[in-house]
């Protein structure tokens, strides 16, 4: 019983376990408990990479009597590591806690959460629902990664009766969002729209970093990305969660934009040290420096000239948009002459690392000059693109079409050091249509 009067109570509880952005679900008089599980939409799409997850492939589904069935499309879990939390901050942990795609519904629903729990909420406990009345889940990713969660019910929590109401995460959604440090109703997207309109109406900004609060000035060469986030507020780190009001912030000034850097996990790469394959499969630095390297851009449906690999998307049907069992599904880079695979990156693989960081992401341009005493200084677009709700099999198929594709940049420097850079990327004159294809809701923002 956690007895919370006001929002302020419940946003202090949760900003003393470090979340920034949390998930509200108004959850069904007669469903959402133990026995139906918790409903959270109707796909992957902006649900699972809502919060740290591990995913994991199950087999193919068999079904054909569902209605939108997907015969032979893997199934996808996403394991939580979640707990509840009392009054007093106090965690329970549930460790059984899972994201499940049953795509022949098509749902998502998230199950196990009171299994091996020593005191869960009994207000999700199918035989006592009569008990609590109106009841509302919310959750959020603390300051350790941990997705930690709260069930406020009419009968002990004030606050139900006069919880505001809050902005969907997307149009075709069921979750809410509630910013811990914002406004009751405040949209992220249009918060993050007001603080970039102030950053670009500020002109140049110096160079500059965010190291956990500390402002400090910046010489390298991601001082573009870094100085946005210091302005911004965010801190400079590696933890795989969004920047901003739950968004994944990308500036770019190139012509090529980063999306992530997973490393392949199959093929010669996945099954052999990197020194054996920059051996097998790079060649010498064509400036002679010594080093030897392995680059190049490989898309789909394109062999390099220089490696003679393609990319390709197995255990996909184009014609008819299905993919095949999960031990077939994979991306691959393969020699078109002898057969043989240099690398390649599993379902489960590529999952993972694009459900880290890319449910919501907003991509904006930088220009840079020289500014005083030699420290870099940045001027940001005033138009931006940003998109919401992604999930793997989005990502496949901008890979089968050749709008994500691998540009790898590894190298053996002749000093015997070592560089592992495998960049997947898209050209940023292809930034529109490649976040129509990566996200269900993709618009243009001029300020």
């Amino acid at each position: 019983m956690l007895g919370i009067t006001t929002l302020g109570q419940l946003q202090n509880l949760l900003r003393g376990q470090g979340v920034r952005t949390a998930y509200v679900k108004l959850l069904s008089p007669k469903q959402d408990n133990d026995k139906n599980q918790i409903y959270l939409g109707g796909g992957l799409d902006g649900v699972t990479n809502l919060f740290p997850a591990t995913i994991e492939v199950r087999s193919a589904s068999a079904s054909t009597a569902k209605r939108k069935s997907a015969v032979g499309k893997p199934k996808l879990e996403a394991k939580l590591e979640f707990a509840w939390l009392g009054g007093n901050g106090a965690r329970y942990d549930a460790p059984n806690t899972r994201i499940i795609d049953y795509f022949q519904y098509p749902e998502v629903r998230m199950s196990g959460f009171l299994n091996g729990c020593e005191a869960g909420p009994d207000a999700l406990r199918r035989r006592l629902l009569g008990e609590f009345g109106r009841r509302i889940l919310v959750m959020g990713t603390a300051f350790d990664g941990k997705v930690v969660g709260v069930v406020l019910t009419e009968r002990d929590d004030p606050l139900v009766a006069e919880f505001p109401d809050l902005p969907l995460v997307g149009a075709r959604g069921v979750l809410r969002v509630l910013l811990v440090d914002g406004e009751a109703g405040a949209d992220p997207a249009e918060l993050l729209r007001h603080e970039l309109a102030a950053i670009v109406q500020g002109g140049w900004h110096s160079s500059r970093i965010n190291r956990g609060g500390r402002i400090e000035p910046f010489t390298g060469a991601q001082g573009g990305g870094y100085t946005l986030e210091a302005l911004l507020g965010v801190a400079a780190n590696a933890k795989k969660a969004p920047d901003r009001h739950g968004f994944e912030i990308k500036s770019f000034s190139g012509s090529r934009i980063s999306l992530m850097t997973p490393t392949p996990d199959l093929g010669f790469q996945g099954t052999h040290n990197f020194r054996e394959f920059m051996e097998r499969f790079g060649h010498p630095a064509v400036n002679g420096d010594g080093s030897r390297r392995f680059t190049g851009l490989h898309k789909s449906g394109t062999v390099n000239a220089k490696t003679g690999l393609e990319l390709r998307l197995t255990g996909y049907d184009r014609e008819e948009d299905r993919f095949g069992d999960a031990a077939e599904v994979s991306v691959q880079l393969w020699h078109v002459e002898t057969g043989e695979v240099a690398a390649a990156w599993s379902l489960e693989k590529l999952a993972n690392c694009w459900n880290a960081k890319h449910a919501s992401a907003l991509y904006i341009t930088f220009r840079s000059r020289e500014g005083e005493g030699g420290l870099a200084e940045y001027q940001y677009s005033p138009t931006w693109v940003q998109g919401r709700g992604t999930d793997v099999w989005r990502l496949l198929r901008a890979i089968d079409r050749g709008i994500v594709f691998y540009d790898p940049a590894d190298t053996i420097y002749a000093d015997n050091r070592a560089k592992v850079r495998p960049q997947w990327r898209i050209n940023s004159s292809q930034l529109t249509q490649a976040m129509d294809l990566l996200y269900a809701e993709a618009t243009t923002v001029t300020v």
